[in-house]
């Protein structure tokens, strides 16, 4: 067995770590910044805390909060012209999935010439920035902070795209998170979960990529469901973070498969949260790939801490887990397609785009439209 692993970026972990972050952009030999987060950051204060430890360290800071859900290529662009416009010799995303992934297509053009959609194309490539692309999460669900990838919502197209871009420099601090929303604590937690458990199961997964993968699912089983029902809670917070840090290093080794290209098309669809549509498609997900990976699954069960026999088949341990996390789902009030009002049909009709997704050619099992239209109408009635 021959496979590669590595780690994209330094991490600062740990309660008060956004302290660092001015001292260490100082050391990259960096002087301003363009600050890329949206307003819901803002609210938190999670972007203050950052700007601060900025400003301290003399990094004079340009604030782009214009960050929306998914990230729009026409706000990429419009950050990069702010950008290139002050002259900035640093990007720091600050928030969620989308400020991060905003902040990394931004760098691209800094160095590169715009607009940004020439560069997200179905098949990702990858591109080289010529500044530093510093991320600060302040949630615990994407792992974007140490990814290669950067998702950008082609609007032209209404398709939701990668590139690769690499990050410099990641700050986890749990104190960012503190403030996070009930919605969004479990929505992100479940997206870290999805990454996990899509990343163990994958065509390219690695013994280092399973040993992430595997750990954050057991923290995450083991502390999501407190962070949500006691925001305050630290500890909980500290462990759900480095969870969602270690699935986006599983995630940046290995990858996502039909899980993900199965969220991206309800989020086509629907604009519903990211972390909500990984969380629905999850249990279909891993119910599909159980006959082929019955060791996996039974792994995943272990870390959930699910009640395991002896001698479970496939299907058994398929369905075993995807109660599991539907129990979870149901633990955190997360609603249904169906309570959400929207209509069957239209959910099927994102078959022939998950089946198209690149991602789910990583899947172990054929996704045909035929597929992925089943496990759209499981998504629909089995939760």
């Amino acid at each position: 067995m021959t496979f590669e692993y590595r780690q994209n970026a330094p991490v600062f972990f740990g309660p008060g770590a956004v302290e660092v972050l001015g001292e260490q952009v100082k050391a990259l030999g960096c002087k301003k910044a363009l600050c890329v987060y949206d307003a819901g950051g803002e609210a938190s204060g999670g972007v203050d805390k950052a700007i601060k430890s900025l400003e301290a360290a003399g990094i004079a800071c340009v604030r782009f909060n214009r960050v929306k859900p998914d990230a729009p290529m026409e706000i990429i662009d419009e950050g990069g012209e702010l950008g290139f416009k002050e002259k900035v010799d640093c990007i720091v995303g600050i928030g969620g999935g989308s400020s991060l992934d905003s902040a990394k297509a931004i760098a691209i053009l800094m160095s590169h010439p715009g607009p940004i959609k020439q560069y997200i194309l179905a098949k990702p490539i990858a591109v080289k920035t010529e500044v530093p692309v510093i991320c600060v999460a302040t949630t615990s669900g994407t792992g974007s902070e140490v990814t290669h990838v950067a998702i950008v919502n082609r609007t032209d197209l209404n398709a939701k795209w990668s590139v690769f871009v690499t990050p410099t420099l990641a700050i986890v601090d749990p104190e960012l998170t503190l403030t996070l929303p009930k919605r969004e604590t479990a929505n992100t937690g479940l997206d870290a979960l999805s990454h996990a458990a899509e990343c163990l199961t994958c065509t390219i997964a690695s013994p280092h990529s399973d040993l992430h993968a595997l750990a954050a699912i057991k923290k995450i089983a083991d502390n999501l469901y407190t962070c949500w029902s006691e925001p305050g809670n630290l500890a909980a917070r500290s462990e759900m973070a480095l969870a969602s840090n270690w699935a986006g290093i599983a995630f940046d080794e290995s990858m996502c498969h039909v899980g993900h290209s199965l969220a991206d098309g309800l989020s086509c669809a629907f604009h519903t949260p990211h972390g909500y549509n990984c969380a629905l498609a999850l249990p279909e997900a891993l119910n599909l790939v159980a006959p082929v990976m019955p060791e996996k699954l039974k792994l995943i069960a272990e870390a959930m801490g699910l009640p395991l026999k002896g001698g479970e088949t496939g299907e058994e341990l398929g369905k075993l887990v995807a109660d599991g996390i539907r129990k979870l789902m149901r633990s955190m009030e997360v609603k249904s397609l169906k309570e959400l009002g929207f209509d069957r049909a239209r959910v099927l009709a994102c078959a022939n785009e998950v089946a198209e997704s690149h991602l789910s050619r990583f899947c172990p099992v054929d996704i045909t439209p035929q597929v992925a239209e089943t496990l759209l109408a499981r998504i629909y009635d089995n939760y």
